[in-house]
């Protein structure tokens, strides 16, 4: 149907007001309609779900069986299916995605003589690079030890089958008898034959399986004609449905609250998540009305560690009147969603493809994804994740939309040779920018815009995917191999049919706001106080993903220093694709590296990991620093910030052995700065004495909505002698942990200095710009290339004006006395709020002189009504100064 201005599908407004959920994030407003809402109240499980179903999908059948559809001659052991709902796939048949799929046998190797030779038959189809099939021999010591490894097409010299030969290690038969031995094929989570996304996948088979000991001694033959023999196949039994309606679910939030009732999947023996679930929650049928945008929204609280591997995702299914059955499952985003916040939060994803249909339904599918991100170890401890206020919108007329992953989108990289394909200029996924695109009344244009070096902008067609991906178009800049220092400005644009138009970023035409990629190290400007055009510093923002980092790179420049930024795309993700790289060898994750001899350039780099707890900085990052700081030829200084970065390196173990330790001079104290009652998130941090920073102030922001508590450290004994407090907490425990070292004969510096929390959480900005130029500038002896216009050297240290100090008695009934003092006259705001961030009570709003003072509260709102029992945070705002501490309230 054809729509226009005048033509706009009828849907009835609602009447009442717009719900205000949990986050405290009210429903979009504007041409938004929301048709379906479930609060759950009304609801309980099993026999009263509002049309809600749930199922179990970890039951995976055994894909190896004997078959003459895909081998050699006569019979083979094959590992894939026939699926006549693959209708995506020429043939029907091959594999499915999340394949973890192991053959296995044993051999007697007694008194057998040297080589021992296994060999074998096989023809493979899978998607090259990320599908993989591999032998593996058992060592009783060291596990599964891989003995040959393929991926894409393997086929033979005119024939359908491949010969692959290997000597079985004298040191494996050596230690146990019989010898197992397995074939295992893996896939990932898309490009196989059930999604038609790569054509030709049509599974692995192998046969004539042969292990000849010396000469002609057969100790095994099997060519699968009489059947499965001693052979063992992998079998994955369900493990549950465990979606239920809950009231009160266990949580540890504290910026939020939610008491109501949610959809829970943890396991209710464990109150976690299982290993192997597969659960899906699938919505009612929603009458859409074909209108031209639907989207989900809900409620969820996470605790989703990314090293736990278990994740959710949200997928959709479209049907007209008329139409014989649902389409397929689409997933509604290119991600999978962790997070580990334990506050509830708004979640609202787009439903591309769904628009023009008469009917939707939409799924949440929670799943252990450790076969394809973990290498099959997944972490259920303390996981869990709850959903609530479920609701589908839509828009009746809607401008075309455009959204794309972070990693799809271009990379800064060092590697100045084509990778991938035929460039330099890459996503962490592979050689093309891909984006989503929906322009329900109908697509006129969709261009990607690029710019090199600062030239005029240059158009190119946006190319679709596919059938398989309809939503899915993506773009490269020309083939070409960029020379260092190439930047790259870039941007994408749909019209629609109306001559709408949006671009990505959306401010891209009004504001020239652009994605960027560079091939570092960049070009510098010319510069007296700098020979040569290259940076002393390096910025890596890991913590703010694309299009971050603005803050920081401002605060550089404002010192007068030439620095090179480095994005990592969705730090969050851990996908490998910071400076160190990706694993060797890893089968998901294929980011180059950058040798320590590359970032020798640098005096300084800046490391920023955020307030993630998990996932902060792997092994080939460690590594990476490590040699970069021990490189001979000039002063080398470390600056690495994050809250939970000594946490996971320390108790998530996360460390390669030496790096916070050794390298760093830290030893992790605890994840919480502050002794019990743990009640300051507004703490000021003070510069160590004996220090360039000495009694300097550093306000740090843990407050909500991301509370943080910031982690304490002590000096290590691995390097006590070079180590010292760079900056420390209120009540003395470090904040900050300095190590001083020398490098070659010459004696050059190599010095580092550990934050216990995110240089994006120190409040003030020109205390922050404080904090890097006497740390890059002074203490590692960068020189600045350029006049220094963001910091004040001649401002001395000052105590704060006001002081808020524990209140008493806490916990309290019925009435508590909080005591504050102002250095100087200030404006005043004593103010109490719950732990939703609701302000409950007002205690004061003045100017006061300067002095001590002493407030009650007893326990009521301001309308004085009591409250109930629980925690409460009372602020004090002087002037600029804010501080807060947290009370607990007995009835």
């Amino acid at each position: 149907m054809t729509r226009g201005p005048g033509n706009v599908v009828p849907v009835a407004q609602p009447t009442r007001a717009p719900r205000v959920f949990r986050s405290g994030q009210a429903n979009q407003a504007g041409d938004t309609i929301w048709i379906y809402q479930d609060s759950l109240e009304t609801r309980s499980s099993p026999g009263n779900e509002g049309g809600f179903t749930h199922q179990d999908g970890s039951f995976q059948p055994a894909a190896w069986h004997i078959d003459t559809i895909y081998g050699c001659q006569g019979h083979a052991f094959w590992c894939g299916r026939v699926d006549s709902t693959w209708v995506l796939d020429a043939n029907r048949y091959g594999y499915d995605n999340n394949w973890t799929q192991s053959l296995s046998n044993f051999v007697s190797l007694t008194g057998a003589a040297s080589p021992v030779k296994l060999s074998f038959r096989q023809q493979l189809g899978c998607e090259s690079g990320f599908d993989f099939a591999s032998l593996e021999i058992l060592d009783i010591d060291d596990g599964w030890l891989q003995l040959g490894q393929w991926t894409g097409a393997v086929h033979g010299s005119g024939v359908p089958c491949d010969t692959f030969t290997v000597v079985i290690p004298d040191s494996i038969r050596a230690k146990y008898n019989p010898v197992q031995f397995r074939f295992l094929f893996t896939s990932d989570i898309e490009g196989s034959s059930s999604d038609g996304l790569v054509p030709n996948t049509d599974g692995w088979s192998i046969d004539n399986v042969t292990v000849k000991a010396g000469i002609n001694d057969l100790r095994f033959f099997d060519d699968f004609e009489f059947g499965p023999g001693t052979w063992t196949v992998s079998t994955f039994p369900a493990v549950g449905d465990f979606w239920r309606i809950q009231a009160n679910a266990p949580g540890e939030q504290i910026c939020t609250s939610n008491t109501s009732k949610v959809w829970n999947v943890t396991n209710p023996a464990t109150n976690s998540l299982t290993s192997r679930m597969d659960d899906k929650l699938i919505s009612p049928s929603t009458f859409v009305n074909r209108a031209d945008q639907v989207f989900a929204a809900f409620d969820v609280y996470r605790n989703l560690p990314v090293n736990a591997c278990f994740y959710y995702n949200v997928q959709f299914r479209t049907r007209n009147a008329g139409d014989p059955a649902w389409s397929l499952w689409t997933q509604a985003s290119g991600d999978v969603y962790s997070g580990n916040e334990k506050e509830w939060m708004r979640q609202t994803v787009g439903l591309t493809g769904a628009g023009g249909k008469d009917s939707v339904e939409f799924m949440l599918d929670v799943k252990d994804y450790s076969q394809i991100f973990c290498g099959g170890v997944s972490t259920p401890s303390g996981t869990s994740v709850y959903f609530d206020n479920l609701a589908l919108g839509v828009i009746g007329l809607a401008p075309p939309t455009i959204s794309a992953s972070e990693e799809d989108l271009f990379q800064d990289t060092y590697k100045t040779t084509p990778f991938f394909a035929t460039d330099n200029f890459n996503t962490p996924r592979g050689d093309t920018a891909s984006v989503r695109l929906s322009a329900s009344r109908g697509l006129k244009v969709a261009s990607f815009f690029y710019s090199l070096n600062g030239a005029a902008f240059t158009s190119l067609p946006l190319i679709p995917f596919g059938s398989a991906l309809p939503t899915a178009y993506s773009a490269d800049v020309p083939a070409a191999t960029y020379a260092r220092g190439t930047e790259l400005r870039y941007y994408f644009s749909v019209t629609d049919s109306l001559n709408a138009v949006v671009t990505l970023p959306s401010d891209a035409l009004a504001a020239s706001h652009y994605f960027t990629a560079t091939i570092l190290p960049a070009i510098q400007s010319a510069s007296g106080s700098c020979a040569g055009n290259t940076a002393n510093v390096l910025y890596v923002n890991a913590n703010e993903g694309v299009d971050g980092g603005a803050s920081m790179a401002q605060s550089l420049a404002a010192l007068g220093l030439r620095f090179d930024r480095y994005d990592v795309n969705a730090p969050d993700n851990a996908i490998g694709n910071a400076p160190g790289g990706s694993p060797p060898g890893d089968p998901i994750r294929h980011w180059p590296a950058v040798a320590a001899s590359t970032l020798g350039v640098y005096s300084a780099i800046v490391w920023d990991v955020g307030d993630r707890s998990s996932s902060t900085i792997a092994a080939e990052d460690q590594q990476l620093l490590q040699s970069w700081l021990a490189l001979p030829g000039g002063n080398r200084g470390l600056l690495i910030a994050g809250d939970n970065l000594a946490y996971d390196l320390s108790v998530n173990g996360a460390d390669i052995g030496t790096f916070l330790t050794c390298a760093l001079g830290t030893a992790f104290l605890r994840d919480v700065w502050e002794d019990v009652p743990q009640d300051s998130l507004l703490p000021i941090t003070k510069g160590a004495a004996g220090t360039r920073i000495a009694l300097e102030p550093f306000p740090l922001d843990g407050q909500c909505p991301n509370l943080n508590r910031f982690d304490s450290f002590q000096i290590s004994s691995c390097a006590t002698s070079k180590t010292r407090s760079w900056i420390t907490y209120p009540n003395s425990t470090l904040a900050s942990v300095e190590k001083r070292d020398s490098v070659g004969v010459v004696a050059d510096s190599s010095r580092s200095v550990l934050l216990g929390f995110s240089l994006s959480e120190i409040s003030v900005n020109s205390r922050r710009n404080l904090l890097l130029y006497r740390t890059l500038v002074n203490e590692f002896e960068v020189p600045g290339c350029y006049v220094a216009t963001g910091v004040d050297e001649t401002t001395t240290a000052a105590e704060p004006r006001a002081r808020l100090y524990n209140a008493a008695p806490n916990p309290f009934n019925p009435s508590t006395s909080i005591r504050f003092s102002l250095g100087h006259p200030a404006r005043v705001r004593l103010l109490i709020f719950d732990v939703s961030g609701a302000r409950v009570r007002s205690l004061a709003d003045r100017a006061m002189p300067a002095g001590e003072y002493r407030l009650t509260w007893d326990g009521t709102n301001d309308r004085g009504r009591p409250l109930a029992s629980g925690a409460y945070f009372y602020r004090l705002e002087a002037d600029e100064q804010v501080e807060a501490k947290k009370l607990i309230l007995l009835r």
